[in-house]
């Protein structure tokens, strides 16, 4: 002990014998806290000045007129309170084709365009569902600055959802206004009581038509038999004369009735459509159960009007369009089955909302593809349908007009005539079965009505809808409010850092002190008449860890005394920087000791390493995988944590766990410093007298 002594005493007088030795040994002592105080310094706020960051700001907004008369645009209101933050500096430009060149040239960082139809869409629900163009376009510069495109994507974030919020305020009220003028006008009693009579009326007009179309002349079984008497001329005219009657009767309904179910299908494309919109436009990170009970309901709706449609058609008809039209709703009402099953389960799950998402994300191309169905396959049978009854008619009238021209060919014309009313008899008792199916479905219909008109709960319901349309639009356009609680908070970013950059430039202390001084000690120097190697290292050791104490007790000095760091156990902080110092020291005087130059180089890659992959920063989750699976392996990690707990708070035993661990590494040091070294004694010796041979190394 008395020669490790003696070393130690020896090193002391020599750094304390010349004045330049001493100058030398108080940069030692101040550099490696130049080196955290200045890093934490330029990291102390450094979104203070983010209001100097361009951003452009311009609208293309045409404007809306509202029922009432009013000219908004929202656009330029919207540009108006954007610009009014001093956060970022917001720079309105008149016109969106300079504001985009802008981002080019680099004078904006990115630019925020609205485009001509946010007013438009803001109160016209149905107009913007079907609007496949944005409301409004973010454009970035990507190769002016990294974290500049973080920040500008953080204020075009935050303005985004500023936006959304005025948006669906505005949407929202203006529903809940129309809605309220509606319900002051009527009951709920009423209400159900005029629907029922509107259903009424409409399940009553369609089985007139069925009667009537039973009751046209060209339905009567002997109409053929009796054409077979008009084959005379005369006989033949005034038959044919009263045959047009009838066509012109059969033609007008089936005028009616097409555009009745072409109405039901743009009607089943519009809920299929909304559905789409919905679940592909749902916020991924709050896909809540009330989120996935309105998708349930879209899709229930859009199920029941194909299934109401569904009704009016008959079962296994073989009639030319009537096939494609049942297989078709058949398949939408099977998929929407499916896709309400699939939304139920995930209730179960919503906490994994980027499964979730994915889900959403499915389900709305299902819902898309559905309704593309109505173009590819609905409209289709449809047309088939009545087309082939609109032929079956033109070819009557085409008939029936070339009697005078073609007297002579009457008998073959009426033979005609016969097979084609044959046929449109066919077709017509087709339709009459879809009108009256249609109209026992309206049945089904008007009977739940007619329960729903005793349920208590209806007037309460409607009572509710009578509220404020403000507050129903403040509500719903934010309908949760989250309160942050910070736990362990840290008043700066650069408190934050500190903890990272202490622990740096503790490390980089112990490598200009290995640089500074040598690592073998001098027996003659220190006048030892015998010594052991043991001794030899540990007396040039202590002179390093002393050192490192003194550079370790700066550094948190003017952490907290010169830079002002937040604090919570400023004494505890201390002794994690003296425990940190003498890892680090004991660590890299071995690991040079031991290799030699090699140990050098080691010591700058572990450096390295740890730089970027010691969580000090960035999550240690988001850095490359190679990072993840090293990191525990160094040091800095169980330092940095350890300094944490002093400085933001401590929890249970993790400063003493982290500190142990810490520990563990000055072990390795001193085992790689007393054992590992031995075998490569010679060898580094041998690489030294080499190297001073060549005169360069």
């Amino acid at each position: 002990m008395r020669n490790i002594f003696r070393i130690l005493f020896s090193d002391i007088r020599g750094l304390f014998s010349s004045f330049f030795a001493v100058m030398i040994l108080l940069a030692m002592f101040i550099l490696p806290a130049l080196y955290a105080w200045v890093n934490i310094y330029a990291n102390w706020d450094p979104y203070a000045n983010t209001g100097n960051v361009k951003i452009a700001l311009a609208s293309a907004d045409l404007g809306y007129t509202t029922a009432e008369g009013e000219y908004v645009n929202m656009g330029r209101e919207i540009v108006e309170e954007i610009a009014s933050s001093t956060a970022i500096a917001w720079t309105v430009v008149d016109d969106p084709v300079d504001a985009v060149h802008g981002v080019e040239d680099g004078t904006y960082y990115a630019a925020l365009v609205m485009q001509r139809n946010l007013s438009r869409n803001m109160y016209e629900v149905i107009e913007a569902l079907k609007d496949e163009e944005p409301s409004i376009i973010f454009y970035q510069n990507a190769k002016t600055n990294a974290i500049a495109n973080k920040i500008t994507t953080t204020a075009a974030n935050t303005a985004r959802h500023n936006i959304q919020v005025k948006y669906l305020s505005m949407l929202i009220r203006n529903i809940f206004e129309r809605l309220d003028g509606y319900l002051q006008q009527i009951d709920a009693e009423g209400t159900l009581d005029d629907l029922i009579d509107l259903l009424g009326r409409l399940r009553d007009s369609m089985r007139d038509y069925a009667r009537i179309i039973n009751g046209l002349g060209i339905m009567d079984p002997g109409l053929i038999d009796r054409l077979e008497g008009a084959k005379n001329i005369s006989g033949a005219l005034e038959a044919l004369d009263r045959a047009e009657d009838v066509i012109d009767g059969a033609d007008l309904i089936l005028d009616v009735t097409r555009l009745d179910v072409l109405d039901r299908a743009e009607e089943i494309r519009e809920a299929l459509n909304a559905l789409s919109a919905f679940l592909g436009g749902a916020d991924t990170p709050h896909l809540t159960v009330p989120v996935i009970d309105n998708a349930i309901a879209l899709a229930a709706h859009a199920q029941s009007l194909i299934e109401f449609m569904r009704q009016a058609l008959p079962t296994n008809s073989s009639a030319s369009g009537i096939a494609i039209t049942a297989n078709t709703l058949d398949t939408m009402i099977l998929r929407l089955t499916s896709i309400q099953q699939e939304l139920t389960n995930l209730k179960q799950n919503t906490a994994d909302f980027i499964w979730t998402g994915n889900v959403f994300t499915r389900l709305a191309a299902e819902a898309g593809t559905l309704a593309k169905l109505i173009d590819s396959d609905l409209l289709p049978g449809i047309s088939m349908l009545f087309d082939g009854l609109d032929r079956d008619i033109d070819l009557l009238y085409k008939i029936l007009d070339s009697v005078d021209a073609t007297v002579n060919q009457i008998p073959p014309t009426v033979t005609a005539a016969q097979s084609t009313i044959a046929a449109l008899q066919n077709t017509m008792v087709q339709l009459v079965h879809f009108l009256n199916d249609a109209a026992d479905g309206l049945n089904n219909v008007i009977e739940r009505l007619e329960a729903a008109r005793e349920d208590e709960n209806l007037n309460e319901l409607i009572e509710m809808l009578r509220g404020d349309p403000s507050k129903f639009a403040s509500f719903l356009s934010e309908p949760v409010e989250v309160v942050t609680t910070t736990i362990y908070p840290v008043e700066n970013y650069g408190s934050g850092m500190a903890p990272f950059y202490s622990t740096l430039a503790i490390w980089v202390g112990g490598v200009i002190i290995s640089a500074v001084i040598k690592q073998e000690a001098n027996p003659k120097r220190a006048r030892l008449r015998r010594h052991t190697e043991g001794q030899l290292y540990w007396g040039r050791l202590l002179i390093y860890l002393l050192i490192g104490q003194v550079q370790a007790a700066i550094i948190v000095w003017g952490d907290l005394h010169l830079l002002g760091c937040q604090c919570v156990e400023p004494g505890l902080l201390y002794m994690v920087a003296a425990v940190t110092s003498f890892v680090f020291v004991t660590f890299i005087y071995s690991l040079i000791l031991a290799f030699g130059d090699i140990g050098k180089a080691a010591m700058v890659v572990i450096m390295v390493l740890q730089i970027a992959g010691s969580s000090g920063s960035y999550p240690i989750e988001i850095l490359p995988q190679i990072f993840s699976g090293i990191y525990l392996f160094f040091p800095f990690p169980y330092a940095i944590n350890a300094m944490r707990e002093t400085m933001c708070g401590l929890y249970r035993y993790d400063l003493y766990i982290y500190l142990g661990e810490l520990l563990l590494f000055a072990a390795a040091g001193i085992l790689i410093g007393r054992v590992v070294r031995r075998p490569f004694i010679q060898v580094n010796r041998f690489i030294e007298e080499e190297m001073e041979e060549t005169g360069v190394l």
